[in-house]
């Protein structure tokens, strides 16, 4: 049995796309890079779904697809500010941490270059703490932090929904919003302390 302070850890789970990595950012790079000419990346403010394919007129959505398929694409995305900041308080804090991805439909090339994109900005320690799974409602925790407006799976979950914060899930009001500024890691680190 755990004495002490780790009695209060909470294990929390932590969606990558969107959370620690800036996937709006690095796409808009690498579409105005490719694509600009054409037809100007969309300005993350005014993301409206989910899947950045579907922000894009149908068109232009082989495009986007080309581009996320592209060797080296996640390799590239920026850390999103104050991701690291706020892992190195939570960890500080005693919660073990897990970084939570869903399977990608591309295959074995993603799911390598997020690692990658991991050791890098996080060292290997959270390359061997990475889920990947097709259901993140399987997974056992007590809070996850995902930007995905509404998750479902093939069971009920054990964890709280935690929405990061952006555009695309602003409409929604059903829990808790986040961001990775001061206040938001201190709310949650308040709030982990509450929890059973």
């Amino acid at each position: 049995m755990i004495h002490g302070p780790a009695t209060a850890a909470k294990i929390v789970l932590i969606d990558l796309d969107g959370v620690l990595a800036d996937f709006a950012s690095g796409f808009a790079n690498e579409w105005n890079r490719n694509m600009g000419a054409v037809f100007p990346a969309l300005a993350h403010k005014h993301r409206q779904h989910f899947y950045i394919k579907d922000d894009y007129p149908p068109a232009l959505q082989h495009h986007v697809d080309a581009l996320l398929q592209t060797p080296g694409f996640y390799r590239q995305l920026p850390c999103m500010p104050g991701a690291v900041e706020a892992l190195a308080r939570l960890e500080a804090a005693g919660h073990p941490l897990w970084i939570c991805t869903t399977a990608p439909s591309t295959g074995i090339q993603e799911i390598s270059e997020k690692l990658q994109w991991i050791d890098a900005q996080f060292g290997d320690k959270y390359v061997q703490r990475t889920i990947i799974t097709p259901d993140k409602t399987m997974i056992h925790a007590q809070i996850l932090i995902d930007d995905r407006p509404h998750l479902c799976g093939s069971r009920s979950p054990d964890w709280q929904h935690i929405l990061f914060d952006q555009p695309y899930n602003r409409h929604c009001n059903h829990t808790i919003r986040l961001r990775w500024d001061t206040d938001g890691v201190e709310f949650l680190l308040h709030y982990l302390q509450t929890l059973p």
